[in-house]
């Protein structure tokens, strides 16, 4: 049975380390402030990461069965139609979710 100082060591050893990581942004955001880098991945990765989802969700679904493929397809058609039209990335996710799972749940 390990000792209550070694307990206590291996506690405060994570709370250090847990602590020292949730600080290191703060640091690393006044090296980083003014950064072209930073500046295009802000611009760039909300839309590639909604992407990159989409390909998944688009790659999981059955296309064997009518019932299951068209809901989700036509969800993707009316986000991708909602964005198109509004330029709104939360508004086109919540749009296309409620009509893929009307459609799932109540159309088909």
């Amino acid at each position: 049975m390990p000792s209550t100082g070694y307990i206590l060591s291996a506690i405060f050893l994570a709370a250090g380390i847990t602590f020292a990581l949730r600080l290191m942004p703060f640091g690393v955001k006044s090296v980083l402030k003014g950064s072209a880098l930073v500046a295009n991945l802000a611009a760039w990765l909300p839309m590639g990461a909604i992407i990159c989802l989409g390909f998944y969700v688009l790659a999981e679904i059955d296309y064997s069965s009518r019932e299951t493929a068209l809901p989700y397809l036509v969800g993707a058609v009316v986000t991708v139609a909602t964005h198109l039209w509004r330029k709104h990335l939360a508004l086109s996710l919540i749009v296309g979710t409620a009509t893929c799972v009307v459609l799932a749940n109540w159309a088909f």
